[in-house]
């Protein structure tokens, strides 16, 4: 088992596997998602469905997945070789992850292990040498340890980082609120790179690829928000070629360097521009959606009752006591976490 995860002092360099990016693998929604998902495409096929009450996976919960690929690679990148049993600080895990550490924040994140548990994966993706395609579940297993949260990752995750199928995401995904957006990020990132030159889908391909159960028309006006208020790092736009739309995205143009000599010049009305709209959006609220929508990242149906609390350890445990332990207090701004 490996415990340097508790240690690793440097911030998070969020990484994706680049296997998770363009297929459809979890929910996009915050109510729970019984329905598996099924999709097949040339010699790709993916199964994937809840073995429990709790429903799918989320792709909010796949945070946990991202953070665990993450620093798999940390460690890869200091000599040293993972395990694909890790024990982890919750308290960290969150911090790391831009979210809260009250009490409820923490029956939030047992609630995403669970999930992670009981979703089964059958796909031929990187099946390798088996007779049929590879199966596990996004968790093998969970259980406190001694300083924090044991996890047990599948084969087939932990091989994907070992042979670099990794890549950065810009941090500002773990900002996006919507499912749809997060998901289509990831592709456009798997996609489109970081090339100048971006990339192009039809809208229907890009319908099938995300899985989800909305009605094409519903997921059209979804992908028509999400390019009204953009994705981090990417220009978005829609056109119709071919007689189909068609996404077309591209790589944000960086700032220029102005740290040069001056030109000699006098500069009129510094900082001030001639557009009245620069930056807005054509949205009142951009990315407005209905409240049983795939924008928020927790369920809305109510979570088992587990009073979960953070000892000094970092541990996560369901303790069915009336008078639970208080939750560590939230780190104030300049802290660092454990």
């Amino acid at each position: 088992m490996d415990r340097h995860f508790l240690s690793l002092p440097k911030p998070l360099a969020l990484r994706d596997m680049a296997d998770l990016m363009v297929w459809p693998w979890f929910s996009l929604a915050k109510t729970p998602r019984r329905l598996p998902i099924v999709f097949e495409q040339s010699d790709v096929a993916i199964l994937v469905e809840p073995t429990g009450a709790l429903g799918l996976a989320t792709i909010w919960d796949a945070d946990l997945l991202l953070w665990v690929a993450s620093r798999w690679t940390d460690i890869l990148d200091i000599g040293r070789t993972p395990n694909r049993r890790l024990e982890v600080s919750p308290y960290r895990l969150l911090r790391d992850l831009g979210r809260g550490t009250g009490r409820h924040d923490y029956a939030l994140l047992r609630a995403a292990l669970d999930r992670l548990a009981a979703t089964r994966v059958e796909t031929t993706l990187r099946a390798g040498d088996l007779e049929g395609p590879a199966r596990f579940r996004w968790l093998e297993s969970w259980e406190p340890g001694k300083d924090g949260v044991v996890l047990t990752l599948p084969d087939w995750l932990f091989s994907a980082v070992c042979e670099r199928r990794v890549l950065t995401l810009d941090p500002g995904y773990l900002a996006l609120t919507g499912g749809l957006a997060r998901w289509l990020y990831r592709l456009v990132r798997k996609m489109g790179g970081r090339q100048q030159g971006g990339g192009a889908i039809g809208l229907r391909r890009l319908h099938a690829r995300s899985g989800s159960p909305a009605r094409y028309a519903n997921f059209v006006v979804g992908v028509r928000r999400i390019v009204a208020a953009g994705l981090p790092g990417y220009r978005l736009s829609i056109v119709r070629t071919g007689g189909e739309e068609r996404l077309l995205f591209s790589r944000e143009r960086t700032a220029a360097n102005f740290s040069t000599t001056g030109c000699g010049r006098t500069v009129n009305a510094l900082g001030t521009s001639l557009s009245d709209r620069i930056g807005t959006s054509a949205l009142p609220v951009a990315g407005e959606r209905a409240p049983d929508s795939e924008s928020t990242p927790w369920p809305a149906s109510p979570i088992r009752p587990y009073n979960v609390y953070n000892l000094n350890s970092n541990r996560i445990l369901a303790a069915d006591s009336k008078t639970p332990l208080p939750v560590d207090k939230p780190v104030r701004a300049g802290e660092v976490g454990s």
